[in-house]
């Protein structure tokens, strides 16, 4: 171990290169085109459709694969390594959101929940960690997690504790590399609009989030984009260990949500109605 009066080398400048995982979801080609202008990106999915994704960018590749399957995690970082180089920013948006209750979630859904969203990351950020210590070059690596990773919700077993997980392995990534100049923080998202959170999020859901979220609403991508991008530039070099939310005030809000929104509505047609007088 380095001891306290050990001098730390001062480690090489970013590589413009990111890896992304979930690249064909809107969330992880959206992050892909907010940090994407100068780099070389490449985006991982089980969806063939990361292909038409990657060709959607200036300057991108695509790989497909399962990324439950560890040999497939360190096949797809390969590719991505001979085709780039070093990889500085990576990305693990990929992840599955199984909804049961915790007495109808059985140890595959559990095991499949944390291959994908936790296993999965893992691997990837070891491999480019191993990688960028090697070569002596500073990285930015960040995992989407999820408020579901801080709170416990209904029926998110086997989410909520995987990206629980992601939240405390940031950390310890944060710890140990950051004397190589590789910072870890995770971004993690309120309920964000997208097609899939359309598609799966009953009306009775939709109504019980705008219920517990102070702006009541739910999120776009592209805020969540931003978020990363933020964590990911050479301005938070100083940054890691850290979770952003990005969730219209969900976690920093106790009870009386409902009563400041009532409040804030009042106020908005008192002022309207002052106006029009």
């Amino acid at each position: 171990m380095m001891g306290n009066n050990t001098p730390v080398a001062k480690p090489g400048p970013l590589p413009p290169t990111a890896l992304i995982t979930g690249g064909a979801g809107a969330m992880g080609l959206e992050i892909a085109r907010v940090i994407g202008p100068g780099k070389r990106v490449a985006l991982v999915d089980i969806d063939p459709a990361v292909h038409e994704a990657a060709a959607s960018l200036p300057d991108a590749i695509a790989f497909s694969g399962d990324l439950s399957d560890a040999e497939v995690v360190r096949e797809v970082y390969r590719g991505a390594f001979d085709a780039l180089g070093p990889i500085g920013i990576v990305v693990h948006c990929a992840g599955i959101a199984p909804v049961a209750p915790f007495l109808e979630t059985d140890r595959a859904m559990f095991q499949e929940t944390l291959a994908v969203n936790l296993l999965a990351g893992f691997e990837i950020f070891r491999l480019a960690a191993l990688d960028l210590v090697t070569y002596g070059r500073a990285g930015r690596f960040v995992a989407i997690s999820s408020i579901s990773g801080a709170r416990a919700g209904y029926a998110r077993t086997a989410y909520g504790t995987a990206k629980a997980a992601q939240i405390h392995l940031a950390g310890q990534m944060a710890l140990e590399l950051g004397p190589y100049g590789i910072t870890a923080n995770t971004v993690a998202p309120g309920p964000i609009d997208t097609a899939l959170s359309r598609e799966r999020h009953t009306a009775e859901a939709r109504a019980d989030y705008q219920r517990t979220i102070p702006m009541a609403r739910y999120g776009e991508a592209s805020e969540v984009a931003r978020a990363v991008a933020f964590l990911t530039a050479e301005e938070s070099s100083y940054i890691s260990g850290h979770t952003l939310f990005v969730d219209g005030g969900y976690m920093a809000a106790g009870m009386g949500v409902s009563t400041a929104q009532s409040a804030a509505a009042i106020r908005r047609v008192q002022v309207v109605t002052k106006e029009e007088l």
